[in-house]
């Protein structure tokens, strides 16, 4: 492990869908015996018009612990760069495996150079990040050490369950107060936004098999 952080490691919570974060790399985690794809790995898919489905088809993605894909958005997410993260197999996923997940997550962003992340709580439902909380900030915050670079980490959740997640998110940083640690409350999102994500003149990803 590094001998101390530099910078900041800044947690936000957005109520917007994956492919709206506003980020360097979004991150979507797959299990290794979950089909069909579900969460971020499913919409990620959807919006790569089958992408990631191509490439489990093909044996060169899998859901396995520590395996990890990064792919470009080709315009259809707000993120530059997507990295769909092996999560194993989802009957041995515990709170520690969060933990390891969230912490590969950051130092696999401080290695690309990304300093801005989006994902979903990796494995969990919308409504479990409260339960998560705890695990969720200390994997971050673990990755955080070990890159030793400044990060911003949205946690992107149904927009119903943001104020709550918020509360269990300020609770789990004051219980382990670290001055390289800070929840920010960005400005909330609009409501009412254009479902078309590609910026004019931008080609949607198609196979060429």
């Amino acid at each position: 492990m590094g001998g101390g952080a530099k910078g900041i490691l800044d947690f936000e919570i957005g109520g917007e869908r994956l492919e709206r974060a506003r980020v360097d790399l979004a991150v979507a985690g797959l299990f290794a015996d979950e089909i069909p794809l579900r969460g971020g790995a499913g919409r990620v898919d959807w919006r790569l018009c089958g992408l990631v489905s191509e490439q489990i088809a093909a044996g060169r993605l899998s859901g396995a612990r520590e395996e990890a894909l990064l792919i470009p958005s080709w315009g259809q997410l707000l993120a530059r760069r997507v990295l769909v993260l092996g999560l194993g197999p989802r009957s041995e996923y515990r709170l520690q495996s969060l933990a390891e997940c969230v912490c590969e997550v950051v130092e696999r962003a401080a290695d690309l150079g990304a300093d801005s992340i989006a994902m979903a709580p990796l494995g969990t439902e919308g409504d479990e990040f409260p339960r998560c909380a705890e695990a969720f900030v200390t994997g971050a915050r673990e990755g955080f050490r070990r890159a030793q670079a400044s990060m911003r980490l949205r946690i992107v959740l149904p927009e119903e369950e943001v104020n709550r997640a918020g509360v269990a998110l300020d609770q789990v940083l004051e219980g382990m107060p670290d001055p390289l640690m800070r929840y920010r409350r960005p400005a909330p999102t609009p409501r009412s936004q254009p479902e078309d994500l590609a910026p004019a003149g931008a080609t949607p990803y198609r196979s060429q098999s």
